[in-house]
């Protein structure tokens, strides 16, 4: 029997579970995205946990939405992001370098590699 193209990542990517219609998996991710926006609240969380490594080949902090340094708020952000970045050896891209899901898409995109992101339009990666 054939697979298509996404249920072979699938099988490849199957860490916990049995790949059945309907049935519940956990797979293994390769890559990870977040932004600005929504990536602080997801590091105060990986930090919460006690972790002390990320788990991904790739995994890329974005500074691309909160841009505007009206108050200290986004620079303290920024500031978090780098910080998180260089402790867990996450890449850090700085404001500037383009949108996170084009840039990651253009830069990072592998064919059959998995990818979490906390951008909304990460799904263009594929």
């Amino acid at each position: 029997m054939g697979y298509t193209l996404t249920e072979r990542i699938l099988r490849d990517h199957l860490v916990d579970g049995m790949y059945e219609p309907g049935s519940e998996i956990g797979i293994r991710i390769d890559q990870t995205l977040t932004q600005d926006a929504t990536g602080t609240m997801a590091y105060l969380q990986f930090e919460s946990m006690g972790l002390e490594s990320i788990a991904t080949e790739l995994s890329v902090s974005y500074v691309d939405h909160n841009t505007i340094q009206v108050g200290f708020e986004n620079a303290d952000d920024h500031r978090y992001l780098q910080s998180v970045a260089e402790r867990y050896g996450i890449y850090f891209s700085r404001p500037g370098n383009g949108i996170c899901h084009q840039v990651h898409l253009e830069r990072f995109g592998r064919p059959g590699k998995t990818l979490l992101g906390s951008d909304s339009h990460t799904p263009t990666g594929g």
